[in-house]
C-alpha cells in the first residue's frame, strides 16, 4: 500500500512539474506565444533609441493587440557585435534588427537576412527617396527598410563673413556655390590676426574629415562609381582619375590653399563653435550643437559644370533570416518606416525620414521657413534631389577603412594618386573574399 502510495505521489509530482514546464513555455516560449495568447517579437536597436522607440512601440501594441514587442537595446559597437555572434550562429533569438545602411549587402552576403519583398505591403519601396531604397536592395531584393536619412548643408559665420567683408553664400539652391566660389570664399576667411604666422581662423572645414561618408561626393559628382557596378571593382575606379582629381583637390585645401585645419571630427564641430572656422559642410543635426553661434545656412557646393551631390544614408530595420515570426515582423517594419511609428520618430527625434510624404511636408509647410528650421527644409530638398548613396557593397566596411587611410594620408602631404593607388591595391586585396560570396 505504501508502495502504491509512492508511485501515485511520484507520479503526480512528474505530472505537475511537466504542466508547470508546459505553462512556462506557453508564457513566452521558443514559439513566440505570451501568457496573453500575443505573439512576440524581440526588437534590437541601439541603447540611446531606447526612450523614442519605447513610445512607438506601445502605440504599435495598441494598434496591434495581437503582437507583443520586447526592445533590447545596445551600444554602437555592441550592436554590430551581437548581430555577427547572432545572426552567425544562425540564433532565432531576434525578429527585427536595425541596419546601418551600408552594411545591408555585407549582411546579405553572409545569409543574415530574409528579403523583404514578399512580406511588405506591395509597392511600398515608392514610399521611400530612390537613394533609401537603392542602399536597401541587394541584387535586385528588398533587404532592409529604411527608417531615415541624412544630409548635409553649409553652415557659414555671418559675424566672420561682415568682418572680413566677404559676400556670404544664398541660401537658394538655384545659387548653389561652386568649390571655387567656396574656395575662393575660405581664402579670403583664412586670417593670421597677429602675424605671427600661425592661422587662427581658417575658411573652411568638414565636419567628418576625411571620412567616406561626407568626402565620397568629391569624386561622386563626376559621376563616378568608386567600386564599380558590382560593389567589388576596385582596378580603374576607386584609382580612376577623377578620383585622382577629387583627391587633389582634398589636398590642396589642407596643402597648398591651407583654408582648412589638420583635425578630426569631432575638432572640427568645436573649431566652428568657437568661431575659429568660418565655413563648415556638416549634417542638419548641428542646429542643436550650434546654439549660441550667429551663423547661417547654404546648399552644399558642387564642381561647376558637373551634378550637384549630397551625402545621405543612416538607419534600416531588416528581418533576420532566421526569425520565426517574420509576418509580425514585417508589421512592425512597416510601422516604423511608412506608418505612424515614422512620424512619431521624426517628431522625437528630428532626424531627416525617409518617408516622402514627410520630407514633402517638410519642404512645404511654413514652420520650416523659421530659422534654424531651415536647415531640415533644405535638407529635405537635398534628400530628394542632390542624395546619392554610398557604394553598395559587401566589402564596405573594408572599403570605408581604406577610404579614411588614403584621405588621412593626403590631408597629410601625400601625393593624392600615390595615397589612392597604394589605397587600390590594399582594397582589392582585402574584398577579393567577397567575390565567390556574392
Amino acid at each position: 500500500m505504501k508502495s502504491g502510495l509512492r508511485k501515485l505521489t511520484i507520479f503526480t509530482i512528474l505530472t505537475l512539474l511537466l504542466l508547470t514546464a508546459c505553462s512556462s513555455n506557453s508564457s513566452s516560449g521558443k514559439d513566440g506565444n505570451n501568457k496573453n495568447g500575443q505573439n512576440e517579437i524581440t526588437l534590437m536597436v541601439l541603447s540611446e533609441w531606447e526612450d523614442t522607440m519605447g513610445k512607438i512601440i506601445a502605440k504599435f501594441e495598441e494598434q496591434n493587440p495581437n503582437i507583443k514587442v520586447k526592445l533590447e537595446t545596445h551600444s554602437f559597437d555592441g550592436l554590430f557585435e551581437a548581430i555577427e555572434v547572432k545572426l552567425g550562429s544562425e540564433s532565432d533569438d531576434y525578429d527585427v534588427i536595425a541596419v546601418d545602411g551600408p552594411v545591408i549587402a555585407n549582411y546579405t552576403v553572409k545569409g543574415y537576412l530574409e528579403p523583404l519583398d514578399t512580406y511588405l505591403e506591395d509597392g511600398i519601396s515608392e514610399k521611400w527617396i530612390p537613394s533609401s531604397v537603392e542602399a536597401s536592395t541587394y541584387d535586385g531584393k528588398l533587404m532592409a527598410a529604411p527608417m531615415n536619412t541624412s544630409s548635409q548643408v553649409l553652415f557659414y559665420n555671418k559675424d566672420l563673413f561682415e568682418k572680413y567683408g566677404v559676400e556670404p553664400p544664398a541660401y537658394d539652391t538655384d545659387k548653389r556655390w561652386t568649390w571655387d566660389q567656396t574656395v575662393d570664399a575660405a581664402n579670403k576667411l583664412t586670417i593670421d590676426e597677429n602675424g605671427d604666422g600661425v592661422t587662427d581662423v581658417f575658411g573652411f572645414t568638414f565636419e567628418q574629415v576625411s571620412r567616406a561618408y561626407q568626402i565620397l561626393p568629391l569624386v561622386q559628382g563626376y559621376g563616378v562609381k568608386v567600386l564599380g557596378e558590382s560593389g567589388l571593382d576596385v582596378k580603374g575606379n576607386f584609382n580612376s582619375p577623377e578620383m585622382v582629381q577629387a583627391g587633389e583637390f582634398y589636398y590642396n585645401l589642407f596643402n597648398k590653399w591651407k583654408v582648412s585645419p589638420k583635425v578630426d571630427p569631432l575638432t572640427s564641430v568645436e573649431y566652428f563653435k568657437s568661431g575659429d572656422v568660418a565655413m563648415f559642410v556638416g549634417g542638419t543635426w548641428n542646429t542643436v550643437n550650434f546654439e549660441g553661434v550667429n551663423y547661417g545656412i547654404a546648399p552644399h557646393p558642387y564642381f561647376e559644370g558637373e551634378e550637384a551631390v549630397t551625402p545621405t544614408g543612416s538607419w534600416h530595420f531588416g528581418i533576420p533570416k532566421f526569425s520565426n515570426k517574420k509576418e509580425e515582423a514585417a508589421k512592425l517594419i512597416e510601422y516604423l518606416t511608412v506608418g505612424e511609428g515614422a512620424d512619431i520618430w521624426y517628431e522625437l527625434e528630428g532626424n531627416l525620414p525617409s518617408k516622402k510624404e514627410l520630407l514633402n511636408e517638410i519642404e512645404t509647410s511654413e514652420e520650416y521657413n523659421e530659422f534654424p528650421k531651415t536647415a531640415l527644409k533644405l535638407g529635405a530638398y537635398e534628400a530628394q534631389n542632390t542624395a546619392v548613396t554610398r557604394p553598395v557593397s559587401p566589402g564596405y566596411s573594408e572599403f570605408q577603412s581604406v577610404w579614411l587611410e588614403v584621405f588621412e594620408n593626403i590631408k597629410n602631404g601625400q601625393k593624392a594618386e600615390e595615397s589612392i593607388n597604394n589605397g587600390a591595391a590594399k582594397l582589392e586585396s582585402l574584398i577579393k573574399k567577397y567575390e565567390s560570396l556574392k
